[in-house]
């Protein structure tokens, strides 16, 4: 499954290379590509602002998205608190937590059991260190991050980034073995460096069972694998 981003910033959509904030290899309106994405089966929507803030920021844009996509989303960015999940769960299908389970477990813990087949978690990871605060801070390695969320599994899918090559077109880069996150979630995404179908392969053949493009979409050629 090819799953398309929608990532916002200042209500606009945009794409960071390596998540830098002004560094972009595209901008756009979000609802425009809402309308573009809207026969995909998932679209993958991230609040930039709100990962950075810890906090929900651009949600009118969001909730226009999310309208046009049915809910068929998995919303992201800034869930910090039951509050924001729950909002993010009324407006897409899954709510994607990334800073949450490092931040404050026994909240995370609490939101898992309460939510956990609608729970995506996501392990954005750059030389084996996880990243969280909108990848500005370190917190666990990959393995010590995967021994804590498997503590309160399953969820609804794991989503892992490739920080350092996100927006890049850079090529698939897994440091993470897929058979080891089969424990956490039923399906597992990758995201980052991907710029065409041959990167998509790549990552299908390596076990994932989805793969979230954006760089891919406006500055590579996804012509031949996508029928959405």
């Amino acid at each position: 499954m090819i799953i398309p981003s929608i990532d916002i910033e200042g209500g606009k959509a945009v794409k960071r290379v390596k998540g830098q904030r002004g560094v972009y290899v595209y901008t756009g309106d979000p609802v425009q590509l809402a309308e573009k994405f809207r026969r995909a089966p998932l679209v993958h929507v991230v609040d930039l602002d709100g990962a950075e803030a810890g906090k929900p920021v651009n949600m009118d844009t969001i909730r226009e998205v999310a309208q046009i996509l049915g809910g068929r989303c998995q919303l992201g960015g800034g869930l910090r608190s039951a509050e924001a999940v729950e909002v993010a769960l009324s407006l897409c299908r899954y709510a994607v937590v990334g800073s949450l389970p490092f931040k404050n477990w026994p909240l995370f813990a609490e939101i898992a059991e309460r939510y956990g087949e609608r729970l995506a978690v996501s392990l954005d990871y750059r030389a084996g260190k996880i990243l969280i605060g909108g990848w500005l801070e370190e917190a666990l390695t990959i393995e010590a991050a995967v021994e804590l969320l498997s503590r309160a599994a399953p969820y609804a899918a794991v989503v892992v980034t490739a920080v350092e090559i996100e927006g890049t077109g850079g090529g698939v880069k897994a440091e993470v073995d897929v058979r080891t996150l089969r424990g956490l979630a039923p399906r597992v995404y990758y995201a980052g460096g991907v710029k065409n179908c041959h990167d998509v392969e790549q990552a299908l053949r390596l076990g994932f069972d989805g793969v979230i493009v954006g760089y891919a979409l406006y500055a590579g050629d996804l012509s031949q694998c996508i029928d959405w």
